[in-house]
């Protein structure tokens, strides 16, 4: 894997390889502020237990806030990062009336994790905790061997994801710090008991000259589309086969989900 540095500050790279995350000061109040009144002139009336404006059909709202949310972290993106490209950004709501937890889980492959590692930066414009929808995360999860993520693509874990759940750590984060984590993290959050709405932005990094990818289950197998922001930004993500090119058919990888192989691996790589 290319292992050159993503973040400019040495240190903060080597604990993001080392853990699968930092977390560092990313917004100024004002622009949390700036985002939330953004967020709340802009959004639809109705919004579900779990939302993410980037899902929405509307091309031209999907837009718009894609924009704010580049414009708003643009700087801080430049003071943190090197050698990267940044993708798109979306609005990410958890209301009350989603009354269970966002169970442990990775985020699609968006490029060759054999060759680049990719990113997302995770900012709530609420202080967060448990009762609000705090963000949980598992610690070096992202080491712990190469898998395909995306549509109709199981986890092999899921019979493990309890276990996952109990050994996470919650990050009681404040308003305008972000999470940065590795797509191969295993993250979570609790469920929003409070009236109002955790809101979050999301946005992802990739290294520049890493080419985008998506990744389908078909019958057991793998296809491998070749991608592009364009693509996440204003196509249907549930449609690539129908509108991408395809590359490449994968066997997924074999995966052992007995309880003793995730006891191991957990102890190999526990911060305990």
């Amino acid at each position: 894997m290319n292992k050159e540095a993503i973040l400019k500050n040495g240190a903060l790279d080597e604990e993001l390889a080392e853990k699968g995350y930092v977390v560092v000061p990313f917004l100024s109040a004002e622009t949390v502020q700036d985002l939330k009144a953004f967020f709340y002139q802009e959004q639809p009336h109705d919004i579900p237990g779990f939302y993410a404006s980037a899902h929405s059909m509307d091309l031209d709202f999907r837009g718009r806030m894609n924009q704010k949310i580049k414009n708003s972290f643009e700087s801080a993106i430049e003071s943190y990062f090197q050698n990267c490209e940044a993708l798109g950004g979306s609005f990410v709501v958890k209301t009350n009336k989603q009354k269970e937890r966002l169970h442990p889980h990775q985020d699609w492959n968006i490029v060759d994790e054999n060759k680049y590692r990719s990113f997302n930066i995770w900012v709530p414009l609420v202080d967060l905790n448990q009762q609000n929808g705090a963000i949980r995360v598992l610690e070096k999860s992202h080491l712990w061997g190469a898998n395909f993520r995306g549509p109709n693509i199981p986890d092999d874990r899921q019979e493990q994801l309890e276990k996952i759940w109990e050994e996470m750590s919650t990050l009681h984060m404040k308003a305008g710090e972000a999470l940065i984590y590795d797509h191969r993290l295993y993250h979570a959050s609790y469920p929003n008991l409070t009236e109002e709405y955790r809101l979050a932005c999301v946005f992802g990094i990739k290294p520049k000259e890493a080419q985008m990818y998506y990744y389908f289950g078909n019958k057991g197998k793998i296809e491998q589309y070749k991608s592009s922001v364009d693509f996440f930004m204003k196509g249907d993500i549930q449609k690539g086969p129908e509108i991408l090119e395809k590359i490449a058919v994968f066997n997924p990888p074999k995966q052992t989900r007995s309880s003793n192989f995730f006891d191991k691996i957990v102890g190999l790589f526990s911060r305990k």
